[in-house]
């Protein structure tokens, strides 16, 4: 069974005021649990290239001051406490809390979004390995972001699915996309804007994270340790990571903003999963980045 909530958004605090309508979904994909899969040096290196391009993109849309604001942390402070435990309109309500702190973060007007929530799997039409679990899309004039509530357990990476569905529509709502992007890219690009808005941190560690899909829990890789490595799963079972961006260009691109933030030792890389904050640090004190983001 599923529902959908919608109209009246109670309890909204206004954000401040800022001056995109096909539907664009983020899914969970297939990749490797504990970084990007083994690829030749030429194929790191025009990933990164495409980072620093959208960079700097970012830069001329959005402004240089914005990648200097504060970033979200996933501590108890921005964080709400486990949404699974409530329902009904008390859920709702703490999810429109969180869509407001996100859209605070980046920038985003939050107050004439109208946020849907569907029961786990009710916004998944299409089956197969590819599974949606947010969508945003333009109707009736305003900004429609829909959530799978399959994540109201696990808020991290709640904030990190909110934030990429206000980086739609920061990009389209706002009018920016004003060049053809591939619909690929177009979707890389809009997980750029999260790291670039002060949500990197968050979305990071949700594309580094990833959850089973057959076996009904979740494991955090550290290092090089896989699913496949503490539960015995075969190689064909499949494993889901979220976002667009691999790991090592949402490294590659949070250690871009830190130098932009002059920051060479970034007090909020402690808060990355470790493989992502390896690959930081060693970018950071390097100076160029290397391949791979698998922590040991």
């Amino acid at each position: 069974m599923s529902w959908i909530f919608g109209g009246e958004q109670p309890g909204r605090r206004t954000p401040h005021p800022i001056d995109l309508d096909e539907v664009k979904p983020w899914t969970r994909t297939p990749g490797s649990a504990s970084g990007p899969e083994p690829a030749d040096d030429r194929e790191t290196a025009k990933g990164r290239s495409w980072v620093d391009k959208c960079l700097r993109w970012c830069a001329a849309e959005f402004g240089e001051q914005a990648v200097r604001r504060e970033f979200a942390l996933p501590t108890a402070e921005f964080l709400p406490a486990d949404l699974a435990t409530l329902t009904g309109r008390h859920q709702r309500a703490r999810i429109l809390e969180l869509v407001d702190s996100v859209g605070a973060v980046m920038g985003a007007d939050t107050w004439h979004v109208d946020l849907r929530l569907s029961a786990a799997g009710a916004l998944d039409q299409r089956g197969g390995k590819r599974r949606t679990v947010g969508r945003y899309h333009r109707a009736d004039g305003r900004d429609v972001i829909e959530l799978d509530l399959e994540y109201a357990g696990r808020p991290a990476g709640l904030a990190a699915l909110i934030a990429h569905e206000l980086g739609h529509l920061r990009l389209i709502s706002e009018g920016r996309l004003r060049a053809s992007w591939p619909a690929a890219d177009e979707e890389k690009l809009t997980d750029l804007v999260t790291v670039y808005l002060g949500m990197g941190v968050l979305t990071a560690n949700a594309a580094y994270s990833y959850a089973t899909a057959r076996r009904g829990f979740s494991v955090l890789p550290m290092g090089d340790l896989s699913g496949r490595t503490l539960n015995g799963e075969a190689p064909d079972d499949p494993v889901h990571q979220l976002g667009y961006l691999t790991p090592d260009q949402f490294a590659h691109a949070l250690a871009r903003c830190a130098r932009l933030r002059g920051e060479p030792d970034p007090a909020w890389a402690r808060h990355l999963e470790p493989g992502i904050r390896a690959a930081v640090r060693r970018a950071l004190t390097e100076g160029e980045e290397q391949p791979g983001v698998s922590g040991r």
